[in-house]
C-alpha cells in the first residue's frame, strides 16, 4: 500500500444551495448534496484520483458513521472507522453562488483504545507513508509514542502530518518525514521574535526540531519549502478563477506523497502537487479536477538556495 491516512475528526457535511440569505429568517434550498470530509478523507480521495493505493482510517460511531460508510464506498474509498465516545462531527456549507458559508459540530474525541486500534492498523499495513492529517480532538502527549514506534521499525513507515495545536507542538519533536502546515501554525509552535521572516522562522525550527522536511503555506504568498538535503524552493500557483478552495491543501499533499521524488526530482513534483492543488480550487467538488493537468494550472516554481 502506498499511503494511510488519519483522519483525526471526520465531518459528515451537507451543502445546502440557496439563493440567498437573511438573518432571522427561514431559507429553503435549491439543492443539496452529502459528503464526507476531513482532511485525511481529502487527501485519500485525491490519491485515488491519482491512481495511488490508499486507505483511509478515520473515527466515526452511531448512525450517521453508517451513512459515511456508504457514501465512501460508493467513492470507492478504501476505509476503516473505529469507534468514537460521541456520535460523528457533523457539518453544514451554505452555498450563495460562489459564497460558502461553513458551520461545524462539535468535535467529538477519539478514545485511546481506537487511537491504539489506528496506529496498530498501519503496523499491520505497513503503508509506504502514513499521513496524519487534521485535528485530532482528545489528544494525549502519550499517544507520540505509537508513531515514534512506526519510524522504529526495521522498515520504518514515512510520516507525514498536517495538523495544529497540541498534536502538532508534540509530533514535531519527532524525525517526521514531511510537515505541511501554514505560517500561523509554525509561528504557534515556536514562538519568534517579532518580525521575523518565514525564512529565518524556518531555519529556528531546523535547529530545534528533527523534522526532515516542511512545506508552509503563507496564505496568498508562495508556498515555502525546506528539504532535508539543504535546498529551498518557492512555488507560486497559478492564478486562476477560483471556485471552491476547500480541500486544495490536501490536494497539494496527496500530489506530493504520490509523487515523492525519491530521485531529487523536486522541480516536478512540488509542479505537480501545486497544479492539482489549483486545478482543485478551480472545481466545485474535492478530488474533480481533470487529468492530465492543463497548463493553465502550471506554478513557478523556483530553487532558492542549497
Amino acid at each position: 500500500m502506498d499511503v494511510m491516512t488519519l483522519t483525526g475528526n471526520l465531518l459528515a457535511e451537507w451543502t445546502f444551495d440557496v439563493e440567498s440569505t437573511e438573518a432571522g429568517q427561514t431559507h429553503r434550498a435549491q439543492s443539496m448534496s452529502f459528503q464526507v470530509g476531513g482532511k485525511g478523507i481529502n487527501v485519500a480521495r485525491v490519491l485515488g484520483r491519482l491512481g495511488g493505493s490508499v486507505q483511509s482510517v478515520g473515527f466515526a460511531s452511531g448512525p450517521l458513521a453508517d451513512y459515511c460508510r456508504e457514501w465512501l464506498e460508493a467513492q470507492q474509498v478504501d476505509q476503516l472507522l473505529l469507534p468514537l465516545v460521541d456520535a460523528v462531527r457533523p457539518g453544514l456549507v451554505v452555498r450563495e453562488g460562489s459564497r460558502e458559508t461553513t458551520f461545524l459540530g462539535v468535535d467529538a474525541s477519539v478514545p485511546a483504545s481506537s487511537w491504539r486500534s489506528a496506529c496498530q492498523q498501519v503496523m499491520v499495513q505497513r503503508p509506504r507513508w502514513l499521513a496524519v492529517c487534521g485535528s485530532i480532538p482528545g489528544w494525549k502527549a502519550t499517544w507520540t509514542r505509537s508513531i515514534s514506534q512506526l519510524l522504529e521499525m526495521p522498515k520504518p513507515v514515512k510520516i507525514a502530518v498536517d495538523t495544529y495545536g497540541p498534536p502538532l507542538k508534540d509530533l514535531l519533536n519527532l524525525p517526521l518525514d514531511l510537515v505541511k502546515i501554514n505560517r500561523r501554525e509554525l509561528e504557534a509552535a515556536l514562538e519568534p521574535a517579532k518580525g521575523e521572516s518565514l525564512e529565518q522562522t524556518l531555519i529556528q525550527a531546523r535547529k530545534i526540531f528533527p523534522v526532515k522536511n516542511w512545506i508552509i503555506t503563507d496564505g496568498p504568498e508562495p508556498i515555502t519549502v525546506s528539504l532535508a538535503d539543504g535546498g529551498t524552493w518557492s512555488v507560486k500557483p497559478a492564478r486562476i478563477r477560483e471556485i471552491s478552495p476547500t480541500g486544495s491543501g490536501d490536494t497539494f499533499l496527496a500530489a506530493l506523497l504520490h509523487k515523492w521524488p525519491d530521485n531529487n526530482q523536486w522541480e516536478e513534483a512540488l509542479a505537480f502537487a501545486a497544479g492539482c492543488a489549483t486545478a482543485n480550487a478551480a472545481s466545485a467538488e474535492i478530488a474533480d479536477f481533470p487529468l492530465p493537468l492543463p497548463d493553465r494550472f502550471k506554478p513557478d516554481v523556483q530553487q532558492l538556495g542549497t
